[in-house]
């Protein structure tokens, strides 16, 4: 409870104003006192009620100034403090932590504050034990009941009446509470006759700085336990059942838990095996398997792909089983047991090599197909604080819920490609193809190939047997178009009809091919522009950006350059095992650098300094020559013409450095292009 709660609202008054005989009644002067405060609210003291009623009256005495009646060792206390806080004062003032007056606290108000909390503290507890299942009978020294609960009014019959200020002796003649009394010890499991119940108390005297100030009782109705007592003996029947059928099982039965420790095995299995239950219970399946007991495990195969696997088993090295694992869920759906069906197979061993054989090289395309999808997913890592990226992050989680078309736009080395892994595995999954191809690499002919496939014998070169384009090996899943910008316009026309009629036509062929494939494209290139100029299909463009995404380039997100830089240093040292360390001013530096190859960029660099650096700690003295960041500070003493001349030459040499165009200085500075060539010339800056 905080002082608040017992806290009466007073408005104060200033000095100023019971000067000018603005003096509050003395009927509202709950406390009997009055706090003052100065001009700002701050609180100075307090006026004693019976002061003010002199003031009010006038004193006859022209010297005297309210501040002679003026208090000021009135006890303050804060508004949120416990109330245990106030120890013995019994009135103080009410601050707030600007020292503004809130109100007061008086006796009178602590008392009917206390009074209301411990009337709420006795209906709480009174709840409290009624709720308990057992019966609760406490005696003070006397052995006087002072708390009896519901259960114990039930058990005696005596519901309806209050059985508090009467002797236990009376309530319950053959109670123990008496004996705990004299005795001061504890009595545990004592069975006792109530009525017409037996049941099962449990006595403690109560003892307060060591004297004894009571004894309390806690007992259950021992039918309860009765019950318990014969569901477990019930549930023993049924485990010793449960073994026995299990143990009648020709074949061999081996059981784990969720993780694959040993719980039982029966003796088919022992016999089958030559394995007895004391050298494997206990141990997971991976120690088993390492310890050569078996070559493989069933039991994790069913704990990674949750579902029935039956596989051949070697077990010590030359006997060949047969096994099925059956997983078990639990109401959770969680893997809560493996049980294993075993049969001795040997004789069978070489038409189950020949099967196994037989599939090994599916399996095996299966699990590297799976794998390059999984790891293509894991490479996603995106890091991130601006709002841009925030923002760009926000449309691409969104979109992935539809089938929309992506144009993703930006520099190079902007991670246009991790936002389409992303868009992909919030939508398709990482069960679903995601296939990539970039536009600007292969040669028109080529190109088409790859996008389309081809017949056999569409070309010279081609395979015998053709092959299938990427749109139908992205089948329902992503195709992204990287550098879509650089397609050649015979190409255009072809995606165009793709992307309309979700069909494709495979070079040479003559049917038509149906797919289902959602288009992400991204580009560097201006691509409204180049519509513009008829350097690429509008109609294409319009079906490529029907939900764009423009990602900054990392010199207008600078806020995200320290944590690419921590992601990059913890992702090198775990590859190569090092244990490197930035400087704070290594990274101020990599933070002013202007990044022209963006995120690649980073991370290339990050790499760099960190494998070629001999120190644990990497410093400026590490970074390449073509990014140490000049920075311009005139000596001092420098005459502010020369100090202006050289901050322009500083800025024009330095972002000609970034954009290699003088056209492109003059629109970034917003200054007229004749006036940056002038200038540049006058630096000598053109050479």
């Amino acid at each position: 409870m905080k002082i608040f709660d017992a806290m009466i609202k007073i408005l104060p008054v200033t000095l100023a104003a019971i000067g000018r005989g603005d003096i509050p009644l003395h009927s509202s002067l709950q406390a009997g006192f009055l706090p003052i405060v100065d001009a700002s609210g701050a609180y100075l003291g307090v006026i004693p009620g019976d002061a003010l009623s002199l003031l009010r009256g006038g004193t006859g005495e022209a010297d005297i100034q309210p501040e002679d009646y003026l208090d000021v060792s009135m006890p303050t206390v804060l508004y949120n403090q416990d109330i245990d806080a106030i120890g013995n004062i019994v009135q103080a003032v009410v601050l707030d932590e600007r020292r503004h007056v809130l109100g007061v606290v008086t006796a009178a108000g602590l008392v009917k504050t206390l009074r209301k909390a411990l009337q709420e503290f006795r209906t709480q507890f009174t709840a409290v034990i009624d709720s308990a299942q057992n019966g609760i009978l406490a005696v003070d020294s006397r052995g006087v009941i002072i708390i009896a609960n519901r259960v114990v009014a039930e058990i005696i019959g005596k519901q309806g009446e209050n059985l508090t200020g009467r002797q236990v002796a009376e309530v319950i003649p053959n109670s123990l509470l008496p004996a705990i009394l004299k005795s001061q010890k504890p009595l545990l499991g004592q069975k006792i006759q109530i009525g017409d119940m037996v049941v099962l108390a449990n006595y403690s005297p109560i003892i307060e700085d060591g004297e004894l100030i009571g004894a309390i009782s806690v007992f259950q109705d021992i039918s309860i336990l009765e019950n318990i007592s014969s569901e477990l003996n019930y549930v023993k029947g049924l485990m010793h059942e449960l073994e026995a059928i299990i143990n009648s099982s020709y074949d061999g039965m081996f059981i784990t838990d969720g993780n694959g420790v040993v719980l039982r095995l029966n003796r088919a299995y022992e016999r089958i095996t030559g394995i007895k239950a004391a050298e494997v219970v206990g141990k997971t399946m991976q120690q088993l398997v390492a310890e050569k007991y078996y070559d493989q495990s069933v039991s994790v195969l069913v704990m990674e792909k949750g579902e029935r696997i039956t596989i051949n088993q070697t077990v010590k090295g030359d006997r060949k089983l047969l096994v099925t694992g059956n997983p078990i869920f639990d109401g959770a759906g969680k893997l809560f047991r493996v049980v294993t069906n075993v049969r001795d197979v040997t004789e069978l061993s070489v038409l189950q090599e020949q099967l196994t054989k037989s599939k090994e090289q599916t399996l095996k395309y299966e699990t590297e197909l799976s794998h390059l999808r999984s790891q293509q997913m894991e490479e996603n890592e995106i890091v991130y604080r601006s709002r841009s990226m925030a923002q760009a992050i926000a449309v691409a989680t969104k979109v992935a819920e539809v089938d929309s078309n992506v144009l993703i736009t930006g520099d190079s080395g902007t991670g246009k490609e991790l936002i389409a892994k992303l868009i992909h595995k919030r939508g398709k999954g990482v069960a679903k193809p995601f296939i990539k191809i970039n536009c600007a690499a292969l040669p028109e002919q080529l190109l088409e190939s790859e996008l389309f496939g081809y017949e056999a014998g569409a070309f010279t070169g081609a395979k015998k047997e053709g092959k299938p384009g990427l749109f139908e090996l992205a089948h329902n899943g992503t195709l992204f178009l990287d550098e879509v910008g650089d397609m050649p316009p015979v190409l255009q026309v072809k995606l165009l009809r793709a992307i309309q009629e979700k069909e494709i036509m495979r070079v040479g062929g003559t049917k038509p091919i149906k797919v289902n494939v959602r288009i992400i494209a991204a580009t560097h290139r201006n691509l409204a522009e180049m519509a513009e100029k008829g350097a690429f299909r509008r109609d294409l463009y319009y079906r490529l950006m029907v939900v764009p995404i423009h990602l900054p380039p990392l010199r207008d997100r600078k806020e995200d350059i320290p944590l690419l830089i921590v992601h990059f240093l913890e992702k090198v040292n775990k590859r190569f095992g090092y244990n490197k360390t930035l400087c704070p001013k290594l990274v101020d530096k990599l933070v002013e650098y202007s990044w022209p190859g963006n995120v690649r960029e980073l991370e290339n660099i990050m790499e760099r300094m960190i494998v070629t650096a001999t120190d644990d700690e990497l410093t400026t003295d590490h970074l390449p020559e073509s990014i140490q960041i000049k920075t311009l500070l005139p000596k001092k003493g420098t005459k502010l013409k020369l100090a202006v001349e050289q901050a322009e030459a500083f800025l024009l040499a330095e972002t000609y450095k970034e954009y290699r165009s003088w056209q492109k200085v003059a629109e970034v500075l917003e200054v007229d292009r004749a006036t940056v060539y002038r200038k540049a010339k006058g630096y000598g800056l053109l050479k």
